[in-house]
This record gives C-alpha cells, sequence and structure tokens, in this order.
C-alpha cells in the first residue's frame, strides 16, 4: 500500500484574518463608492441658505402676515 499525502488544513486563525481582511475592505470600498455616487454628486459650490429654502413665498400686497378670518372662511369649500 502507498502511503497517501495528506494536504494541510490552513490554521482556523489565519483564516479568520484573512476573511476579517476581506470584509473590512469590502466595507471601505462600499462606503468610498456611496460617497461617489450620492453625496459628491452636484455638490454646491457655496453652502445653501436653509431659511430661504424654507422661506414661505410672499403674497404680492399683503401687508399684514395674519388674514383675516372672513377671506379664510371665504375660501373653504363645505
Amino acid at each position: 500500500m502507498t502511503d497517501t499525502t495528506h494536504t494541510e488544513i490552513p490554521k482556523s486563525g489565519l483564516l479568520r484574518w484573512e476573511i476579517a481582511v476581506a470584509l473590512l475592505i469590502k466595507v471601505i470600498l462600499l462606503t468610498g463608492l456611496w460617497f461617489l455616487i450620492f453625496r459628491w454628486q452636484e455638490r454646491p459650490v457655496a453652502k445653501p441658505d436653509i431659511a430661504a429654502h424654507f422661506a414661505l413665498p410672499a403674497k404680492p400686497g399683503a401687508t399684514n402676515p395674519v388674514s383675516s378670518p372672513s377671506t379664510q372662511e371665504s375660501r373653504h369649500v363645505r
């Protein structure tokens, strides 16, 4: 009978390190891809004005910001 050569199985600690490094590289690459696609796409040159973005449009000729109840009631559909 001939001796069969057994292939050595890698140590489990080394395999864990290889898997951990591969997952870390995958997370870093996916994070970089996310930043390239969503964060840096059409990035504004200047910082946007949040107050101007959420400001209500001014009505022409309206001097009193509080409207009268009769105006509000006339627009109400019953």
